[in-house]
């Protein structure tokens, strides 16, 4: 669980911040976004982004929660309320940002690590995939 403050701050302070943040990450480049995410974020942190976005992608596939959950190692509670926001069309604008060409690697590897729960072959195509990166 994530520690956050106590200390209260207002809603416009909050509300104009976290714009100038959002600013300032679509202005970085891969080497500056990739500092952004490993040096900031601990690796907790990244692990439950990437499963979080990895459960966002499962689901514009038709997965199941009890699915994601299973293959990405989610709680039952976290994948049903991700799918119920998915279903919600919550992450519309998310999606939007991207087109298949830029997560087909992405969608491969999760692919990969889906296929690889029931089969030994796909299991050492993900391993051979991740040592190649």
């Amino acid at each position: 669980m994530t520690n956050v403050s106590k200390q209260q701050v207002s809603s416009s302070d909050y509300q104009e911040i976290k714009d100038e943040l959002i600013n300032l990450i679509t202005k970085l480049d891969k080497k500056s976004a990739t500092g952004f995410l490993t040096e900031l974020l601990t690796e907790t942190e990244q692990i439950m982004l990437i499963k979080r976005f990895g459960a966002i992608f499962m689901f514009t596939q038709g997965h199941t929660a009890y699915r994601v959950s299973h293959t990405l190692g989610l709680s039952i509670p976290t994948a049903s309320r991700l799918s119920e926001q998915y279903n919600l069309e919550h992450y519309e604008q998310l999606l939007s940002g991207f087109n298949k060409k830029e997560t087909s690697r992405f969608l491969r590897i999760l692919n990969n690590l889906i296929l690889s729960q029931v089969s030994p072959k796909a299991r050492t195509r993900l391993i051979e995939t991740a040592l190649n990166k």
